[in-house]
């Protein structure tokens, strides 16, 4: 037991070494940047009418937040064009819910997305040779690409000597905008609890099963955006060391890859094996994956035992405010489907999340992974007759 306890209170130390970590990286970043704008911007800023003064100080910000979401776009393109240089071969491109997939040869956009997430670059990683892959440039890509129009931003700014100030002004901005994407994303740590690029290369560089991982998470997602579903790939594929911390970001999502394979099958039982060998360690898992996994409990739990005080207390505020964020996502209209029949027994409801349900399968970009939602929703529409 004192083992345990003294495993338990590493982690969270750990968890709060990473947050203090993002806070003193952003909090300098913060620092310099305000200093800049201090030293720059003051003389515009000056202004008699604090109304005016305090538009153009907001004005400055709103320019930033655009900056850095222009940014995203071009983190995210980095990782493709690395991706593409290292042999990898696109499979799908996301920015907030707006996806381009590959599909039939042809790129379609369609729509889906995932809370916490502003985009996403998934691709096919290359065969395995001699038991490696290239993982470092795919996943530095983003921060590359990110210093390079950081820097070509303020080189122009430099060679150009008569630019219009206000030119000067969005260049520098997306300039510091670029270089605090950079930062965040290739200094190593983990930001809610979901490691960034720098972590994982950190992760893959000396752990075997995280690189195991986060090819497997690649290739998988590249196989279902065929059409090949869960149930179709072997077991062994998504099996864990029996000593590995299922706590660690790869390690969760290899196993709810194996939990989404029972689910694929039918199989409830091990279904809920699955989900309960994460259960213990809910403290120590990122918010991202808790939510996804409370919501498969919620789901099971109404499919099996139906305990009114368990569904109460896992369909809490925060839950609902997740699931109604990952509108998109067919998984969620399974879940309240079966909440409603279960739960609620108002079958005009379920139908009516059947039917929605039934209508995001088109624009899942997952094929495989929209073809077992199907298969799900039908399972519970049996329920009705």
């Amino acid at each position: 037991m004192g083992k345990g306890n003294h495993s338990k209170s590493k982690y969270k130390n750990k968890g709060w070494l990473d947050t203090l970590k993002s806070i003193v990286i952003c909090g300098v970043f913060g620092g310099v940047l305000g200093f800049f704008i201090g030293d720059f911007f003051n003389p515009w800023l000056k202004s008699d009418n604090i109304f005016i003064g305090l538009l153009k100080f907001y004005g400055l910000i709103i320019l930033f937040v655009i900056g850095y979401i222009i940014h995203i776009i071009i983190h995210e393109a980095g990782h493709l064009i690395f991706g593409l240089l290292t042999d990898y071969t696109f499979v799908s491109f996301r920015i907030g819910s707006m996806t381009i997939v590959k599909e039939d040869g042809k790129l379609k956009t369609k729509k889906f997305n995932i809370p916490g997430t502003a985009g996403q670059c998934l691709m096919m990683p290359p065969k395995i040779k001699d038991g490696e892959f290239p993982f470092v440039l795919y996943n530095l890509g983003g921060v590359i690409i990110n210093l390079l129009v950081s820097a070509l931003c303020i080189s122009t700014i430099v060679l150009i000597k008569e630019m219009a100030f206000v030119l000067e002004v969005i260049l520098l901005l997306t300039a510091f905008a670029g270089i605090l994407a950079a930062v965040t994303n290739g200094i190593p740590m983990k930001i809610g609890g979901v490691p960034n690029d720098g972590h994982n290369i950190y992760s893959m560089l000396k752990d075997e099963d995280a690189r195991r991982g986060f090819y497997v998470q690649l290739e998988v997602n590249g196989l279902q955006s065929l059409g090949i579903r869960m149930k179709e790939l072997p077991l062994s594929k998504f099996v864990l060391n029996n000593n590995a911390d299922v706590s660690q970001p790869l390690n969760t999502a290899m196993r709810l890859m194996e939990y989404s394979y029972h689910l694929d099958h039918l199989d409830i039982e091990s279904a809920k094996t699955c989900l309960l060998s994460l259960t213990e360690h809910m403290d120590r898992i990122a918010l991202l994956f808790v939510n996804e996994i409370n919501c498969e409990r919620l789901f099971l739990e109404l499919v099996t035992d139906c305990d009114k005080s368990t569904i109460d207390r896992l369909y809490n505020k925060k839950l609902k405010k997740y699931i109604k964020a990952s509108r998109f996502q067919m998984s969620k209209k399974r879940l309240m489907m079966a909440y409603e029949i279960y739960y609620t027994k108002d079958i005009n409801k379920a139908l009516q999340f059947y039917k929605e349900g039934k209508n995001l399968a088109s624009n899942s970009p997952v094929k495989g992974d929209a073809d077992m939602e199907l298969m799900l929703l039908d399972w519970l529409k049996v329920k009705l007759l």
